[in-house]
């Protein structure tokens, strides 16, 4: 079976760069790589966003697009010598989606053991009042920020476990890894950055109408 071409970020940077240029060959591009990683990575994460609560219109509840997500490792957990609670590192906030869309799934995992219980999910809102409250037995997880905060129901200690996360990233590590999404979504992000490097550069167009009457010319006709 062949392989795919990997789409990567700067393939997409080069991509607007030549497409900018072509309409626009009197202009110079004065826009820099990082500046442009800038707008895609916006447009990324309201592209997410927007295709989730526009799919949640047509099937009636909300649900991240699998081709979105991706599993990570994080860093080793550390414990806070003052609430007792373990705390970890997320690759980047989540999302502005609701706690469980925004990351699908939180859990421990080893080589020995293999994949453990997922996390219990602990809404920030909620956080204050589940402590008072019967628990279920396993993990809590709390996010905040880029912090997640992990804490066992009798007290366990969690050290030495990796945790691992499913999300939906928008922000970038290298520009030369692959784009994780699908083609439409690539489509979508590529005008939407065109768009706002065209409102930001505020280049001319040289636009070629052969349609025009002679009405709307400064040519006079005999």
């Amino acid at each position: 079976m062949a392989s795919v071409i990997p789409y990567t970020k700067k393939l997409l940077i080069q991509r607007l760069r030549q497409d900018i240029v072509n309409d626009f060959p009197s202009s110079e591009l004065n826009v820099t790589e990082n500046e442009v990683l800038l707008y895609i990575d916006q447009a990324l994460a309201y592209t997410i966003v927007g295709q989730v609560y526009q799919g949640a219109k047509v099937e009636g509840n909300l649900a991240m697009p699998e081709g979105y997500l991706t599993t990570y490792a994080l860093p080793a957990l550390t414990q806070n010598s003052i609430t007792r609670e373990w705390e970890t590192t997320l690759p980047q906030p989540p999302l502005s989606l609701p706690l469980g869309y925004s990351i699908t799934r939180g859990y421990f995992a080893s080589s020995t053991n293999g994949m453990g219980t997922d996390v219990i999910w602990i809404k920030s809102k909620r956080v204050a009042r589940r402590r008072y409250l019967p628990q279920q037995f396993g993990v809590y997880g709390i996010v905040e920020g880029s912090k997640l905060i992990l804490k066992a129901s009798d007290g366990s200690s969690l050290f030495g476990n990796t945790f691992y996360v499913t999300m939906a990233k928008s922000r970038t590590d290298s520009i030369t890894e692959t784009l994780n999404m699908p083609d439409d979504a690539i489509e979508a992000i590529f005008i939407n950055v065109k768009q706002k490097l065209l409102s930001r550069l505020q280049m001319r167009q040289d636009v070629i109408a052969d349609d025009i009457s002679s009405g709307a010319t400064n040519v006079t006709t005999k």
